[in-house]
């Protein structure tokens, strides 16, 4: 079931989804953001959304080069830190989320399928750190199977990732 899960997934080079990122750190502060991710061969874009619907940062990757358009206004010296903190990570995070967002684990994880021959987890390393994904949901009605609901942790950050709506082209 893995192989020709895998196999179908695979061929996905363009997509849209859209969702809510709920982000924690050390299990006090939690941000809950809007955003929509762009993945259109090899080149994605993420921005994230304020309650009004406004873009509070954009990150997009184009021809291997991360660019970083920040829209915050701060009001919070701390909250602002700890922001640059999670982009300067998510660099890495972001290239390697071109294939966790589909399902797929990515190059050199540890991880674990489902019952369904979907991913359940994926564990792996970067700079010393230990991340963890957990693929808690996934869209069955879809073929191929998408996620739902996936979670990441890495040192004191958690991060949940509810995607509400998947675009295939």
């Amino acid at each position: 079931m893995w192989n020709n899960h895998k196999k179908s997934i695979s061929r996905i080079f363009h997509y849209q989804i859209q969702g809510t990122i709920i982000y924690t750190v050390n299990h006090k502060k939690k941000v809950h953001v809007r955003f929509t991710w762009i993945y259109n061969n090899n080149n994605c874009c993420m921005k994230l959304f304020n309650i009004f619907g406004l873009t509070i940062i954009s990150i997009s990757i184009e021809n291997g080069v991360v660019y970083i358009l920040n829209g915050i206004v701060y009001q919070n010296a701390d909250f602002k830190n700890e922001i640059y903190k999670w982009i300067v990570d998510f660099s890495y995070f972001l290239k390697q989320s071109q294939q966790w967002i589909l399902g797929l684990p990515g190059n050199n994880v540890e991880y674990k399928l489902n019952s369904t021959g979907c991913l359940s987890y994926i564990n792996c390393c970067h700079d010393d750190k230990n991340i963890s994904i957990y693929y808690r949901n996934y869209y069955s009605n879809n073929i191929p199977t998408l996620p739902k609901v996936l979670e990441a942790c890495y040192d004191q950050h958690h991060i949940k990732l509810v995607i509400n709506h998947w675009n295939i082209r």
